[in-house]
């Protein structure tokens, strides 16, 4: 549920339980260097009045999650087993020392608990944002798909009507009120509802680490009274409002499903200062515009543009922002007609589900399976497994890209450049490329599999990536996507050569005296795996690769005199025009572009270049193509 809420993209199993320590699952933001731990208390009851769960034990099971996560900051990785998740878990916090920000703790019940709000704390620095999922709260969303909606009387906070102004749109799509509410008023629905006012938001809190929060704390502990004229507002949306009128103008009453969509930074930073530095609010306003969408259908397009032209203040995570374009919306209308085969050659085909929309997934759920044998016919046609997210897909196209440093970099900052390639691509047949998405889905999925069922202590998502874009860089990105397409299955004699790299991979990330997971961030990395050799097994040329001769043995695919002609059909103008290209961007390594060069060189001067110049040479033409190169000879 707190996947499907969108709370967080995904979750890492990891139960581990030891005395006044308990944690079971967790996802970690490379991004924003933030960290939510998951953990359960399941009751099994069937009477769910006996299914209470009391404040007492909801702050224990809390304080268990703290624990793990404040111990992990000392030495708890050395006192768990290495085959545990959770020492991998344990073993980033304490890699991460110094950079958390944020650590969500979500608590994940059967029972009932006492309805209260996201509860915040800081401790050694770092902001402790807890809230609960119980069974009421699960089901109302199951049932609705709907965020818990957050009603203000602004009376309660402000003491009386807000005043404001009220300007309609001449299309009645939605109606704007303009007001300044007190700086008091923000921090006290802050207090009491936490992040939930933030749902539409693209990024909750960001701690005042941040340049732009430390100078919203200055500006409030040091010139109140300059407040609303150095900072942005606030940007709201409401369900619907009731306003008065009278003499004086028109006052907000109350508010129906009251979200800020900009200004959470603000908000809480409000909220933050008065609590730590017992700063007074009374002189600060902060102006506020709140829009009303008047046609329910018009919020899901309206809102996540209101969020992102207002949020001006720091980067906005793209994955979300780009769901309406064009190829993301071409992806998934393929996905809803396009069946893939059945892997035992039955007639059984199913779907593969993009959820463009973060929880899309289990909103066609509900609303297609309404019975039990609805639904159980819904997942027997677009399993749960099937379903990819615009994560996994700039994920395992990076990869496919040769970019396993870019895909270190964390889900978002992968997207974006995952994204900025996807919106240049000019298919003619999207069909094709959809079954090639899903093709590297599986071949993903099997190189992660293998990488954790291995026991490497920890790093298993960099040693997939790596493992995998080691195999597109030395099959010059030939792997035969369709023939995975077809059986929906990669085979043994691929599955046995991903295993034998990963260990290569494994022990090359960690040679060296960095920090491993910011040295797999660094094209350094990959450059010094690309020059390892490794001899691929002439079987899985001949059979997986496409475009090669069958049976031959040689790890560049390619015979050595296909090799050197490739490159002498470039011409020196092309290897030229090709160094000044790389060297503009800054893509490779020096060493890279100047063997470009070299064969630019050599060529000119009309000799014959060697086997051992035009091997990276070719690799580095094709790598370039795939980044955008495209030389044309006059």
């Amino acid at each position: 549920m707190v996947c499907i809420n969108g709370e967080i993209e995904s979750l890492v199993l990891c139960p581990y339980k030891s005395k006044g320590i308990k944690v079971d699952a967790y996802h970690y933001d490379d991004e924003f260097k933030d960290f939510t731990l998951i953990v359960s208390h399941f009751l099994d009851e069937d009477d769910l009045s006996k299914a209470r769960v009391s404040n007492d034990e909801v702050n224990s099971l809390f304080r268990s999650a703290t624990n793990f996560l404040t111990r992990s900051l000392k030495d708890l990785q050395n006192k768990i087993d290495i085959s545990n998740e959770a020492h991998e878990l344990a073993s980033l916090i304490t890699e991460c020392k110094g950079d958390i920000r944020t650590a969500k703790i979500v608590l994940i019940t059967d029972g009932i608990t006492q309805k209260r709000p996201a509860d915040i704390d800081d401790i050694d620095g770092i902001e402790i944002i807890r809230t609960v999922w119980d069974i009421e709260r699960t089901c109302h969303f199951c049932r609705t798909g709907e965020r818990e909606k957050i009603t203000i009387e602004f009376a309660e906070y402000c003491g009386g009507p807000l005043p404001c102004v009220v300007r309609t749109n001449e299309t009645d799509r939605y109606s704007t009120y303009l007001g300044f509410i007190p700086g008091s008023a923000l921090a006290d629905m802050y207090a009491r509802w936490g992040i939930k006012m933030l749902d539409m938001n693209v990024r909750v809190f960001l701690s005042a680490r941040g340049n732009v929060n430390k100078g919203i704390r200055e500006t409030i502990l040091k010139e109140p009274d300059m407040f609303c004229a150095y900072n942005n507002g606030i940007t709201v949306f409401a369900g619907s409002v009731e306003v008065t009128s009278s003499e004086s103008g028109f006052g907000l009453v109350r508010a129906e499903d009251f979200q800020i969509v900009n200004g959470g930074q603000t908000t809480a930073s409000l909220y933050h200062t008065r609590k730590k530095d017992r700063a007074a609010l009374s002189n600060i306003f902060v102006q506020m515009k709140l829009t009303v969408i008047h046609d329910p259908e018009d919020v899901p397009k309206l809102v996540p543009k209101m969020s992102e032209y207002s949020n001006t203040q720091n980067k906005v995570q793209m994955a979300d922002l780009a769901a309406n374009q064009a190829p993301h919306q071409e992806i998934q209308t393929i996905s809803n007609n396009i069946l893939s085969p059945d892997p035992t050659g039955g007639s059984q085909q199913t779907y593969w589900f993009y959820e463009r929309d973060r929880g899309s997934y289990e909103e066609c759920r509900n609303l297609a399976a309404r019975t039990p044998a609805q639904k159980r016919q819904f997942d027997a046609l677009r399993p749960k497994h099937q379903k990819f997210d615009k994560i996994k897909f700039g994920k395992v196209w990076n990869t496919c890209l040769r970019l396993p440093h870019v895909v270190s970099l964390g889900g978002q900052k992968n997207f974006g450049r995952f994204n900025e390639w996807l919106r240049e691509q000019k298919e003619e047949d999207w069909k094709v490329f959809f079954r090639k998405t899903v093709a590297l889905i599986v071949l993903w999925n099997s190189t992660e599999k293998i990488v954790r069922r291995q026991g490497f202590q920890g790093y298993h998502h960099n040693i997939a990536a790596y493992t995998l874009a080691w195999l597109f860089h030395l099959t010059g990105s030939r792997i035969d996507l369709e023939r995975i397409w077809q059986k929906q299955a990669v085979g043994e004699l691929i599955l046995d050569v991903l295993e034998s790299m990963s260990r290569i991979v494994n022990e090359h990330i960690r040679d060296t005296q960095q920090n491993v997971t910011e040295y797999c961030k660094r094209e350094e990395c990959w450059d010094k795996l690309k020059a390892r050799d490794f001899a691929l097994p002439g079987s899985i040329r001949a059979e997986y690769i496409s475009g090669s001769g069958k049976g031959k043995d040689d790890p560049t695919i390619s015979s050595e005199k296909e090799v050197v002609e490739f490159c002498k059909d470039k011409g020196s103008k092309g290897w030229f025009e090709l160094f000044k290209w790389l060297k503009e961007r800054n893509f490779l390594t020096p060493k890279a572009r100047s063997q470009c060069f070299n064969m630019g060189k050599f060529l000119q001067k009309e000799k014959e270049p060697s086997v051992a110049l035009s091997i990276p040479c070719k690799r580095d033409w094709e790598e370039a193509e795939i980044r955008g190169w495209n030389y044309r000879p006059e």
